[in-house]
């Protein structure tokens, strides 16, 4: 007799190994509280969507632990005083531990770098203006040319004498109505 059920579907988890990139969202939302996680994911440079979600889905897993940890490594970093480039002890062994006095220089993927999101609304606000401004130039000349062909010309002479017979017509029988009301 079978005492574990049938799994049906597709199977939990992926695999990745995604502690690198949690960590930096983790990062990117501690410098920049407004982000929300799948907006530090994009400043990330994910753009496939099922990327995306899968990152979303494994930070909202285990959110408290890596905002505490981001938060922990932004106070040391902000506490740790900056006196220059680090110096690499080149006296040791390759796999040796440093010697004591001798500093190691931190590596840059450790380090979170993101780009100002203001700077490209700002540049796409400037784009569409430019293209808005560009299509109503356009259609602005192509209307001039239009108005100017005799056939258009004409047509519209037409039609602003039939409004004015129009507007005749009206304004004399609502006159006619009420002088008909104010007799009875």
């Amino acid at each position: 007799m079978q005492t574990a059920s049938a799994r049906y579907g597709r199977p939990k988890g992926t695999g990745l190994d995604d502690r690198q990139r949690l960590a930096s969202i983790a990062a990117a939302l501690v410098a920049n509280p407004k982000l929300k996680p799948t907006t530090a994911i994009r400043s990330l440079g994910v753009d496939d969507p099922s990327t995306i979600r899968r990152l979303r889905d494994k930070f909202n897993l285990e959110q408290g632990k890596l905002m505490a940890e981001a938060r922990r490594a932004s106070r040391v970093k902000a506490a740790a005083p900056q006196r220059g480039p680090a110096k690499v002890d080149t006296l040791s062994e390759p796999g040796a531990p440093p010697r004591s006095g001798a500093v190691q220089k931190s590596s840059s993927s450790q380090s979170l770098s993101i780009v100002p999101q203001s700077s490209l609304l700002v540049g796409c606000f400037d784009l569409g203006v430019y293209a808005v401004s560009t299509a109503v130039e356009g259609q602005t000349i192509l209307a001039g040319y239009w108005l100017r062909l005799p056939a258009v010309s004409m047509a519209l002479r037409g039609q602003l004498t039939l409004n004015a017979v129009a507007v005749a017509i009206y304004t004399r029988s609502k006159s006619r109505i009420a002088r008909l009301n104010s007799l009875n």
